[in-house]
């Protein structure tokens, strides 16, 4: 145990302690908190549920445990990691949690998913080991087994942040530096094929290969995606709430967070005037646009539970689209909205009832499932009703089967209550019987019913007081979204959202029914899962792709959300849109950020160079290319050194002509771009670029890194072979340096960032070799 270490818990104990937080947490044999110990992050953190976080799970990592049983399957001495992490772990990971939430200001989400499960993985790899005492090993092993639980490697690079950002910059292994030490994955080879047997149509092609294209949506995903919510009718109301952010993300590029929290007063329109005060409509333009009002994530606030407002102009192509499908989606959500809100306002779960009043059970039913249907009805019946109110999801369905139920049974002629109803009212009755709960059934006129005594259940009442504690108490989950969010300047209240759900409504999802929006009291707010399991990416729910889906292959599909933003923002750099007005779309803090979302390929950034275009017509398509390349600074060689010469000493038509001369001076090889001429004698090496060659220069494109790391495997496997021969012969010599040569010239072209020389102190391969004497050197 070092001092370093001591100090970080230290820190941790006392910013959790000055929270009225109790560091010491009480486990049980499993390594669980009971519940109401442990702590709840959401709250901790000032913000407000949903979701609600907790750390209170200090067992080893479930998933990881089961890769290392596969790992170590062969291994008879291998012992399985203790259940239950060590004290030293536990503080870690509690001080570590503290010090991301309370000092650094990082949301709960952020501390449960990217802090709390890599530590706990770390932990679990290295069972044997106390914090202090990691080393490189131990770590390299932690984010070997983190790609295996996750194949898309984010949990391995989750565990190397860990690693720089914690156990680095706090020294809590007397080992650190480690960071500097992991290995750093690369591309991974999915082509095999080798560049050089294209033809020279397909190596010109290459110039269409996008960056970094595994950010974006699969083509069959997202076009099943654009089918499924422009012409699917939804099946449920939790579906067409995601129908409709869904169409949010993909017309706005928000983020999934702020299209969940999207409010129900949305809309906002400018209205444009010349300096005379006419409207931009008579002159060509437009008189007004429309602006969505939403929360946007990651502006840096001293507090992460702050709402921060902000405003996103709308495409006027999208205008009537997102009109029809967001004032639709405050429609529908209208009577969640009342019941919340006088939730809100009066502090009570049942705010329809005094809290002395006994209410028949065939009247709290609906209150307290969402299941509109609490008599036995025809199945033809229930059909109907259930898809007249899929049609629109009008409140009106809802209240004539309301009305219509209540009259048939105060005529009393063969009407029973439904299945549903009875399994309800008898589970409630044994949770009675074992004292589980604390209400108790009455009579309508306030009187005690015994609970063993015959029960007519649709004389059976309850006390509306003790069915809201019971409610508090004993159905947690249930609980309706009350509490207020914060504003830079205010608070903003729960029912003010767009998109409010309906909590637990098991008779809409799970029965093929509809829920009761205009009596059910358990409202909630939704939150990112909501979306990501609609498009696939948490297993633990059915996708829309599954459940919409026409055929087999595409119930498989899945999308990830945030790829729709990188769409969008790639698509506005193609159509020319300025980066500080896509910058300041997407509320980022610099411009750089939006390249981080540019996939265009090189063909589609050169579109966006302009020449003049009588030199662009006298150039032609080759010298154009290459112009517009040298413009861009994605081209250097000795052709681009002479152009910019020219230029300076004789200005630009001179420079032009001279490019227009030397056209076939560019060239897209296998390996990056040359600007060389060959007119006259071909590459004098093949097109071995990496033998060092200064005319190479870089261009970082997914299909060149691929072939250059499959280059690095074949040196790689040369020299250990060659290494491995136990000949001390010329040849064997000559073998190893050429190939160390050749490795070491990959290195460093996969290394040299776009648009840069490789070699720029490399020889001139296109020069011819000069006859000398013998005394020449």
């Amino acid at each position: 145990m070092n001092m370093f270490y001591l100090e970080f818990i230290k820190h941790g104990r006392k910013l959790a302690e000055d929270r009225g937080i109790n560091w010491d947490i009480p486990l049980d044999s499993d390594g669980m908190a009971a519940d109401g110990i442990g702590w709840n992050l959401t709250i901790a953190a000032g913000d407000t549920p949903p979701p609600s976080y907790y750390l209170r799970d200090f067992t080893s990592d479930k998933r990881t445990v089961e890769i290392l049983k596969q790992e170590e399957m062969s291994n008879e001495n291998f012992l399985l990691p203790f259940l239950v992490l060590s004290k030293a772990w536990q503080d870690l990971v509690k001080a570590a949690v503290a010090n991301q939430l309370f000092y650094r200001k990082n949301s709960p989400t952020h501390v449960s998913n990217n802090i709390i499960r890599p530590l706990k993985v770390i932990a679990t790899c290295a069972f044997n080991t106390e914090p202090w005492a990691l080393g490189l090993n131990d770590l390299v092993f932690a984010i070997k087994i983190g790609t295996k639980i996750q194949a898309s490697g984010k949990l391995g690079d989750l565990i190397k942040g860990i690693v720089k950002t914690i156990i680095d910059v706090e020294h809590i292994a007397d080992a650190c530096p480690l960071y500097p030490s992991l290995p750093m994955n690369r591309l991974l080879i999915t082509n095999n094929r080798a560049r050089c047997t294209k033809s020279v149509d397909e190596l010109l092609n290459d110039l269409g290969t996008r960056k970094r294209a595994e950010r974006l949506p699969e083509r069959r995903a997202f076009w099943e995606l654009v089918r499924i919510i422009f012409t699917e009718k939804p099946k449920t109301l939790t579906d067409e709430f995601r129908f409709t952010a869904l169409k949010v993300l993909l017309t706005c590029g928000l983020r999934i967070g702020e299209a969940v929290l999207l409010p129900a007063d949305w809309k906002r329109t400018k209205e444009h005037f010349d300096h005379r005060g006419r409207p931009a409509g008579e002159l060509g333009g437009y008189s007004s646009t429309l602006m969505l009002r939403h929360f946007a994530e990651k502006q840096k606030t001293d507090d992460s539970a702050i709402l921060v407002e902000s405003f996103q102009y709308v495409p006027e192509m999208f205008t009537d689209l997102l009109t029809e499908a967001l004032d639709r989606a405050v429609r529908i959500s209208q009577p969640f909205r009342e019941t919340l809100r006088l939730q809100v306002e009066t502090g009570r779960t049942l705010p329809w009832y005094d809290k002395k009043e006994f209410v028949r059970v065939t009247d709290l039913y609906p209150r307290l499932t969402g299941n509109p249907f609490w008599l036995t009805l025809e199945a033809d019946y229930i059909s109907s009703i259930v898809n007249a109110y899929r049609d629109d999801f009008s409140p009106e369905v809802l209240h004539n089967l309301r009305e219509k139920q209540t009259l048939q049974y105060k005529e009393g002629s063969e009407i029973t209550l439904s299945t549903a109803l009875y399994a309800y009212l008898h589970r409630l009755r044994s949770n009675i019987k074992d004292g589980k709960t604390a209400i108790r059934f009455y009579r309508p006129d306030g009187s005690i019913m015994p609970i063993k005594s015959r029960m007519l259940w649709g004389e059976v009442c309850l006390n509306i007081g003790e069915l809201e504690g019971h409610i508090q108490r004993d159905t947690p989950t249930k609980i309706p979204d009350t509490l207020p969010l914060k504003l830079e300047n205010g608070i903003f209240q729960p029912w003010e959202f767009m998109f409010l759900m309906p909590k637990r409504s098991v008779a809409e999802e799970r029965d093929g029914r509809i829920c009761d929006v205009t009596r059910y009291f358990s409202v909630g707010i939704p939150d990112p899962v909501f979306l990501d399991c609609a498009l696939g990416d948490k297993v633990t729910f059915e996708s829309i792709f599954e459940r919409y889906g026409e055929t087999e292959d595409d119930r498989k599909l899945t999308l990830k959300s945030h790829s729709l933003r990188h769409l969008q923002n790639t698509e506005l750099f193609r159509l020319g849109v300025a980066d500080t007005i896509i910058t300041k779309r997407y509320n980022r803090r610099s411009v750089a950020q939006s390249y981080e979302y540019d996939h265009r390929s090189l063909a589609e950034e050169l579109d966006q160079i302009e020449l003049p275009p009588n030199i662009e017509i006298s150039l032609g398509e080759k010298a154009t290319i290459a112009a517009k390349m040298i413009k861009a600074g994605k081209a250097t060689g000795p052709i681009v050194e002479a152009f910019k010469r020219i230029q300076q000493l004789e200005g630009d038509d001179a420079a032009f002509q001279y490019l227009r001369g030397e056209a076939d001076g560019f060239h897209a090889t296998p390996f990056g771009h040359c600007f060389n001429s060959f007119t006259v004698d071909p590459c004098p090496k093949n097109l071995e670029c990496f033998a060092g060659c200064r005319h190479l220069t870089a261009t970082n494109l997914p299909s060149n890194r691929k072939y250059l790391l499959k280059l690095e495997e074949r040196f790689s496997t040369a020299l250990e072979a060659a290494k491995s021969r136990s000949s001390k012969s010329i040849g064997r010599d000559n073998q190893i340096r050429h190939a160390q040569d050749r490795l070491d010239a990959v290195h460093a072209l996969l290394a040299t960032p776009d648009g840069e020389k490789v070699f720029p102190d490399g020889p001139d391969f296109s020069l011819s070799p000069q006859p000398g004497s013998v005394l020449d050197e």
